[in-house]
């Protein structure tokens, strides 16, 4: 299958490129975007960003060697050549296969990528609670050195090649992991957005926690006996302590390795008999000591003091079944895992998973529920909700949503897009030809945007059966949208862009807007490129819907980032150079020749 973004000649039934890491669609379809933007970058020079609005309904495959939550590394919105890219990893887990645990495939990406994870702001839906975050790092690197941008203000260094990073849950702190090379170690830091601090050398692989206070990492990997030593960090006491030896690792996803939310519960698998297929989780909380879960089972997640856990147990046969255990209480939730998405909530004691055509929730360890007669591909949440992807398995997609309840919520089925209330009853808002995965909905839930079927920008209240549409704008093609969705800003296929607010009519801002197009976070201010003919075009901005503002010194723009605290874009002219403002329309120079590899609660 050809690749739309590079070209790439992939195999058939390959999901997501081999060479680009990005989501493979049948010729003639068009992939999803964000927010509204076109759905990949190119002409239009659009990054798809996940943890958005209108994001792909599955993470890519996790990128990068030894990544080990990194499925959200996106192509760069700068757009890198073919030849930064490395090829394939493959058969890192080779010896996994020997477990009834079935193997990983990892799949590189190039290495100008621009990893996202998955995090932002606002409340989810109306009763759900909230979970905000202020905070945003932003690494950019040369290869030899890496330049941190903590909100607005902070700027550090740390030394050593970038190769990927983690971030909490709330986009405030961050795991780096540096000077990666092949079979080699590489060095872990930690990062808060005014210092960053070294954990440890020789480092294989890590895992950060939700609250970012704790990361499990491993040394000392004997590929051989597919082993390897088990290390927390706690960035309170800044040292770390050894948890186990031993440990099963075979050069991967790090199998059966969760961590609470809160870092003090941690679980892994020992006593691996690779030639009896034959292994033991363990669970350890605070300085108890460990305890035995059972054999031939792993984990998948596991809530703070361990009170509730979600499990995989293999059978003779190799049967993969999914539990959840809470207390004394024991429940199997999916009896055959072929491939499924489970989404947490913030203490993870809610899931939303899909089951025999339909998808089903379980709460407080308790059984399943049918909560909608179809499957749910996804599940839309206002732009900024907090989201983190965890890589688990290759047949298992997690998602960590930071908020206390998952229902309400807002469903993306084979059938169109669905809400589905507290008590499970639900409301069709849209039809299958209609466009899903360009949806967006405001922070108290009343107002969801979505793509008709014939292009057309609608807006409706999701929780009222039966309430009309109103339509927005005509031939629309990218959109975005403030928090609480009280203001617009779309272009249509005439790249002309609109100002819309609240129930307003349309009033026209710029024409010939073929760029990105970005909002500012907490603000009405739009940023957009004008006049791209690929090499980049002139930065605008608009406050308001008022007449377009160019930026001083705007010129071939390649690519604008926001972020709850700062707005960034990258230009090229003598060299690359990467400006930074505080959030308004003044920008200086923070960078030159230096590319953004990463960035935690940006957009």
């Amino acid at each position: 299958m050809i690749c739309q973004i590079c070209g790439n000649d992939n195999p058939p039934g390959v999901r997501f490129c081999s060479r680009c890491g990005s989501q493979l669609t049948d010729s003639g379809a068009e992939p999803s975007g964000l927010e509204g933007q076109p759905p990949y970058p190119g002409a239009e020079g659009q990054p798809a960003y996940p943890g958005q609005e209108g994001q792909p309904p599955y993470p890519r495959p996790q990128p990068q060697y030894r990544s080990p939550d990194a499925r959200a590394q996106y192509p760069d919105p700068y757009v890198p050549s073919a030849k930064d890219s490395p090829g394939n990893a493959t058969g890192f887990m080779d010896k996994i296969k020997s477990l009834p645990i079935k193997k990983i495939l990892i799949v590189a990406v190039p290495v100008l990528v621009l990893v996202i994870a998955a995090i932002i702001v606002i409340p989810m839906l109306s009763g759900s609670g909230s979970s905000t975050i202020k905070d945003s790092i932003i690494l950019l690197s040369d290869g030899v050195e890496i330049i941190v941008s903590g909100n607005n203000n902070a700027k550090f260094t740390i030394d050593g090649e970038f190769a990927y990073a983690q971030s909490s849950l709330d986009g405030s702190k961050a795991a780096v992991m540096t000077d990666l090379r092949g079979n080699e170690d590489g060095a872990l830091w930690f990062v808060t957005t005014s210092k960053a601090t070294k954990i440890a050398d020789d480092v294989i692989t890590y895992r950060i926690s939700d609250s970012g206070g704790v990361v499990a990492y491993m040394t000392d990997y004997d590929s051989r006996n597919s082993r390897a030593v088990l290390y927390l960090y706690d960035a309170a006491k800044g040292s770390s302590t050894k948890i186990a030896d031993d440990v099963m690792y075979d050069g991967g996803v790090m199998i059966g390795v969760c961590i609470s939310p809160d870092g003090k519960t941690v679980t892994y698998i020992g006593d691996y008999d690779s030639h009896n297929n034959e292994y033991t989780s363990y669970i350890k909380t605070g300085n108890r000591a460990a305890e035995k879960i059972d054999d031939n089972v792993y984990c998948v997640a596991v809530s703070n003091g361990g009170t509730t856990m979600y499990y995989v147990k293999v059978s003779g046969r190799g049967v993969e079944s999914l539990y959840v255990k809470s207390g004394r209480n024991e429940n199997r939730l999916i009896s055959e895992i072929s491939s499924t998405t489970l989404w947490l909530n913030k203490d993870y004691t809610q899931v939303v998973f899909n089951h025999d055509g339909r998808a089903n929730i379980s709460k407080n360890g308790g059984e399943r529920e049918r909560l909608y007669s179809k499957v749910i591909r996804d599940i839309v949440l206002p732009r900024g909700t907090q989201k983190r992807y965890i890589s688990v398995g290759l047949h298992i997609e997690l998602y960590v949503i930071g908020i206390r309840s998952l229902t309400p919520l807002v469903g993306i089925t084979n059938d169109g897009i669905v809400y589905i209330d507290n008590k499970y009853e639900s409301n069709r808002i849209s039809s299958s030809s209609d466009n899903p995965y360009r949806s967006v909905i405001s922070a108290n839930g009343r107002k969801l945007l979505f793509l008709t079927n014939n292009g057309h920008l609608a807006s409706i209240d999701p929780t009222k059966p039966g309430a009309d549409r109103r339509e927005v704008g005509r031939n629309v093609n990218r959109f975005v949208v403030s928090r609480d969705a009280s203001t617009i800003y779309y272009a249509n296929e005439d790249d002309e862009l609109f100002y819309v607010r609240g129930n307003g009519d349309p009033s026209k801002v710029a024409d010939d807007v073929n760029g990105q197009l970005v909002m500012q976070w907490n603000s009405t201010r739009a940023f957009f490129i004008v006049d791209d003919m690929g090499s980049g075009g002139e930065l605008y901005f608009s406050n308001n819907g008022r007449a377009k503002t160019k930026v001083s010194g705007g010129d071939d723009v390649k690519g604008i980032i926001t972020t709850p605290t700062s707005v960034f874009y990258r230009r090229d002219g003598m060299g690359r150079e990467t400006f930074r403002s505080s959030g308004n329309e003044k920008f200086t120079k923070f960078a030159e020749d230096l590319d953004i590899r990463w960035g935690s609660g940006q957009s």
